[in-house]
């Protein structure tokens, strides 16, 4: 009866009645980077997921496409998601792959890669305001800022740290600046030793010569690494002012990937517990 006494009241129910089912569109969602993996997951939005890098692989409790190496992904395998967002970090790549994205029907953001907790706390605030997330997203970000009081970065006294990468057979290697172990130094309140940029090979007797108060040990591999086993490769690493007081401590390396991460501040906030007397 209604409709019929004000039938333009029905036209705009049949205009309006779609539109309404396309404000919250089905958001496919692609991660071609593990730091933007783990927001999105602590976002609210893991079913969203349909495919990841294989660095985000391990992060996720559902089996989805392997896309590979986020520098050299594909195209065609991105596309065969049929993602509505496609999101990943400043150093996803080739080009080639990017330019036909950004053809695509589809949304690219590319976040830049953080190197300390403010550049991912605003990673996190765009990406909520993306994906209709804002609420999360700042509850997020206020965690991340009352977990960051909980690190040593304001020490008086900055002890003197070193990253050393296990490569197996092939020795160790050291993290230099600019480096993601470095913005890890870096928020456990400590001076990298490291005055050169990236990674490079070192002997131990070198180490020994820098004699630092840290020595942050990591592999490749993902997961908590044995010490004790290093050590035994490299006894030289007892002799150092770290080795004589026990503070060697492992990292996993993999939650250093893509810069400074949920899991990144986690790992800073289980070695300072270690280290903290």
């Amino acid at each position: 009866m209604l409709l019929r006494r004000f039938p333009v009241l029905l036209i705009l129910l049949v205009f309006l009645l779609p539109l309404r089912a396309q404000a919250e569109p089905n958001q496919r969602i692609v991660s071609v980077d593990s730091n933007a993996t783990e927001v999105l997951m602590a976002l609210g939005l893991s079913e969203r997921i349909v495919a990841a890098d294989v660095t985000s692989q391990s992060l996720l409790s559902a089996e989805v496409p392997d896309l590979g190496y986020h520098r050299a992904l594909s195209a065609e395998g991105i596309l065969d998601s049929n993602p509505d967002w496609v999101v990943g970090s400043n150093h996803m790549g080739p080009a080639e792959t990017l330019n036909l994205l950004k053809k695509a029907p589809l949304k690219l953001v590319q976040l830049d890669s953080p190197h300390t907790l403010d550049e991912l706390q605003a990673n996190i605030a765009e990406l909520g305001r993306l994906l209709q997330r804002e609420q999360q997203a700042a509850s997020l970000v206020a965690d991340i800022e009352q977990r960051r009081m909980q690190l040593p970065s304001n020490m008086a006294q900055k002890q003197q740290m070193v990253f050393l990468l296990d490569l197996g057979d092939r020795g160790l290697s050291q993290a230099g600046k600019g480096t993601t172990a470095d913005a890890l130094i870096t928020l456990l309140g400590g001076e990298n030793v490291s005055q050169f940029g990236g990674y490079k090979s070192l002997s131990v007797e070198a180490l020994l010569a820098i004699n630092p108060d840290v020595i942050l040990l990591g592999q490749r591999a993902d997961g908590e690494l044995d010490v004790d086993v290093i050590q035994k490769r490299h006894p030289l690493l007892s002799k150092t002012r770290a080795g004589k007081n026990g503070h060697i401590v492992g990292v996993n390396a993999a939650k250093l990937i893509a810069g400074i991460s949920l899991g990144a501040l986690d790992e800073a906030l289980a070695i300072a517990d270690k280290l903290t007397p």
